[in-house]
């Protein structure tokens, strides 16, 4: 008799005992009968779901009902019954080879969470109405930037749309008109002649002496946020590439300790990446001070270690043939690597690089809002100052710049990626001249960059007085239960925040989403307006960070977790939309044809034909998504979006570090416990 034939027997004479053990505890009878995934996720939500009835009753009055003149209880008592009936329900139904219906576990989480998100989230749908003119003011302001002026009754005025029309046609027809001008906003945002301090170039050809004001360009507030994006997008791929090498396990198993190595860099991989780069910034400003010198080493850490994983994820799947052709000849270890693995990762990293540079664009734009540099600082001081137009002007060229590099990005990871001719092709002598000219524009550039962000290596080695003390009150953090309390608290604020965010956004995509595919409204003249009308929306709206939107939702609905949810949707939104596009795009155009031979109208071959194709990438991309949410979530509460992210400010404003640490660790375990179940829900359903 094998080994599995005595399990199989005692499973078989214990089929109407065993369902009674979930009784007692929910899940374990699914897990003894070899159904593991179900057992462990029942007991796992169940407790969740327990928990956050009793907290949201406890610390908000969730739910609350009269149960006598003295006792009160939740209603959401309810829903955790009706689970953990169910749970009951399917162990004896998988006891008898049958399938209970999920959708009933499924309502009942979904009932207990959108509640208690709903209440914790402080959603007031009744402001959207209710304070719409303040919307429609703010709105009003952000499609009228702040980029030229007229003056009016001696008063210099902004001049909106409609005034730059009516100047236009005035100039056209010939007649009188108030002169109009370009605002000092743009010089700002673009750059102006003013004065400047000496560059170290002046100093060293003794035209001017160190730190001193000379006549020159001041350079504008986008160009140092381009030039803080691509320096650490430098910096970082130099230093992620003998990283991955570290975290590779099939390259750290082949050196003696290796594997240690491996799980030490791996660990700390994870750790920097679930710290977000506006968080980074908070602690790096203690180390060097405001500008946009910490705006780039905050990047570059954080970077560093996303590239870094992404790198050694591709090591780790290259072919391995090459690596066993080199050892047979008795190749070292150092031969290995220089002829058989890197040759393989190159075209891969250059593309991680350009989708890194994407990403550290847009992060570089409001990371000013910590560490004082770029246009993330601009727009701070004008939200502050209640200048809308101004911050408007600000996000249009945040738009623009962040569309044109992910335009060339993307263009850039086309070519790299895809197959290119085995053939060698001789170089004339004009590509060779034009590869010269490249690489000393690339020079300019750098050297440019390194200038107007004002890095300074000797910084680091010469830290803030009080960067000692702050990583002494990181390392002690508070765990008093007060602390722990309230950081409890607003972790699940946070949370929720973004649950609700991907939900709303998620939605909302959808409809929008079939707009956007060109397979489906691309194809005649009538409809492809619609595509690029709808792919345009999505292109704006991701190219601004959730922190940017944040000050608008603040006015429209006041400070709090409701106006970082709004924030949320919108790049979920726009993100959604796109990948959602690019799903139904991808599918097989056969059903299609299919369904529509069989008479079939638009409507009923979406239904029966995109449907069913996009469901399984649609709720990938929605997990995914509602990962990228936890993240954004814990810092924008820095701009008055509520949860743990102004829990955070406030403890790094009132030097508190030791509680701002217990927050740190906190986002960390969230984080990681995220990037773990998304992923093994993806696995397990996608």
């Amino acid at each position: 008799m094998t080994k599995k034939q005595p399990e199989q027997q005692i499973l078989h004479d214990n089929k109407k005992i065993i369902p009674f053990l979930s009784i007692i505890i929910p899940g374990s009878s699914q897990i003894i009968f070899k159904k593991p995934w179900r057992g462990f996720s029942i007991f796992i939500f169940l407790l969740i779901s327990g928990y956050l009835v009793y907290w949201g009753f406890e610390k908000f009055e969730i739910s609350k009902v009269q149960l006598n003149e003295n006792n009160f209880i939740p209603w959401l008592i309810l829903p955790l019954f009706l689970f953990y009936a169910w749970n009951i329900f399917d162990a004896f139904q998988i006891s008898k080879n049958k399938k209970s219906p999920a959708i009933i576990a499924i309502l009942s989480v979904m009932v207990i969470l959108y509640t208690i998100g709903w209440s914790v989230t402080g959603v007031k749908l009744e402001r959207l109405v209710t304070r719409f003119t303040d919307a429609k003011s703010v709105m009003n302001k952000l499609v009228n930037p702040d980029f030229f002026s007229t003056t009016i009754n001696g008063k210099i005025e902004i001049c909106s749309w409609g005034c730059l029309w009516d100047y236009s046609v005035a100039k056209i027809n010939g007649s009188e008109t108030t002169e109009v001008f370009l605002s000092s906003n743009v010089g700002q945002i673009f750059g102006q002649k003013g004065t400047v301090t000496a560059s170290s170039w002046a100093v060293l050809f003794g035209k001017a002496t160190k730190n001193q004001r000379i006549p020159g360009f001041e350079t504008g507030k986008i160009i140092e946020t381009i030039a803080i994006g691509l320096l650490a997008t430098l910096f970082s791929t130099v230093l992620a590439v003998p990283v991955s090498f570290l975290a590779a396990h099939n390259i750290m198993k082949r050196i003696p300790g290796g594997s240690v190595v491996y799980y030490i860099v791996r660990t700390f991989l994870n750790i920097v990446r679930a710290i977000d780069t506006v968080v980074w910034g908070l602690i790096i400003i203690v180390w060097v001070g405001l500008g946009s010198f910490a705006g780039v080493i905050a990047l570059t850490i954080h970077s560093i270690a996303a590239l870094g994983k992404l790198f050694s994820e591709e090591i780790e799947h290259i072919d391995a043939g090459p690596v066993e052709a080199i050892e047979a000849t008795g190749g070292n270890f150092y031969q290995i690597i220089r002829y058989a693995v890197i040759p393989q990762v190159i075209p891969s990293f250059l593309s991680y690089t350009l989708l890194r540079w994407d990403i550290n664009m847009r992060s570089a734009t409001v990371i000013g809002f910590v560490a004082g540099g770029g246009i993330g600082f601009f727009v701070l001081e004008t939200i502050r100052m209640g200048g809308y137009q101004q911050y408007a002007a600000a996000l249009w060229a945040i738009a623009v710049v962040i569309i044109l590099v992910d335009y060339i990005s993307s263009k850039w990871r086309f070519n790299i990626l895809k197959d290119q001719p085995k053939f060698v092709e001789k170089k004339s002598t004009w590509k060779k001249v034009r590869n010269i000219i490249y690489v000393i524009l690339a020079i300019i550039v750098f050297l440019y960059c390194w200038e107007i962000t004002k890095i300074d290596l000797s910084k680091l080695f010469d830290p803030g007085p009080t960067f000692g003390r702050l990583l002494k009150d990181f390392i002690s953090i508070d765990l008093t239960g007060k602390v722990i309390d309230n950081v409890l608290r607003e972790l699940i604020i946070t949370t929720m925040q973004a649950f609700l965010a991907t939900t709303l956004g998620g939605i909302l995509a959808i409809p929008f989403s079939f707009l956007a595919a060109k397979n489906l409204t691309g194809k005649s003249k009538f409809s492809s307006w619609i595509f690029y009308l709808v792919r345009s929306l999505f292109n704006i709206l991701r190219s601004i960070e959730a922190l940017l939107y944040v000050a608008i939702f603040v006015y429209w609905v006041g400070i709090g977790p409701f106006a970082g949810m709004l924030a949320l949707a919108i790049t979920t939104f726009a993100l959604m939309g796109k990948l959602f596009s690019e799903a139904i795009e991808n599918i097989d155009s056969g059903p299609i044809e299919a369904v529509s031979a069989t008479g079939a109208n638009k409507l009923q071959a979406i239904v029966y034909s995109v449907v069913p194709q996009i469901v399984p990438p649609f709720l990938s991309y929605l997990i995914y998504q509602w990962d990228i949410n936890i993240r954004m979530a814990t810092i924008i509460g820095f701009a008055g979006g509520g949860g743990i992210g102004l829990m955070l400010s406030t403890f790094f404003g009132s030097l508190q570090y030791h509680k701002a640490g217990t927050v740190i660790v906190a986002i960390v375990i969230i984080i990681a416990v995220m990037d773990f179940s998304s992923a093994k829900i993806r696995e397990k359903f996608i």
